[in-house]
């Protein structure tokens, strides 16, 4: 198995995991985006332009919700 199926089975893992032991949604997205950072930082060399590209826009998006659901968190504990 070359080490870019190794990589993304990884992820394919981590994601299913955290899916299954995750208690909500906002933990949920936040254990899949420390995966892709994994994968990102450790796989760097071993996977193809485009699919580093794609787990970049990924790794954004997931920045994203996770920008909403601290802000979200910040003003619970504000109000």
């Amino acid at each position: 198995m070359a080490m870019r199926e190794n990589v993304l089975l990884f992820l394919s893992i981590w994601v299913v995991v955290s899916a299954i032991l995750s208690p909500s949604t906002g933990v949920f997205l936040t254990v899949a985006l420390i995966g892709i950072l994994i994968v990102l930082e450790v796989g760097e060399f071993y996977l193809p332009r485009e699919t580093k590209e794609s787990l970049k826009f990924s790794a954004y998006l997931l920045l994203l919700a996770f920008a909403f659901i601290v802000a979200r968190k910040v003003y619970e504990v504000i109000k």
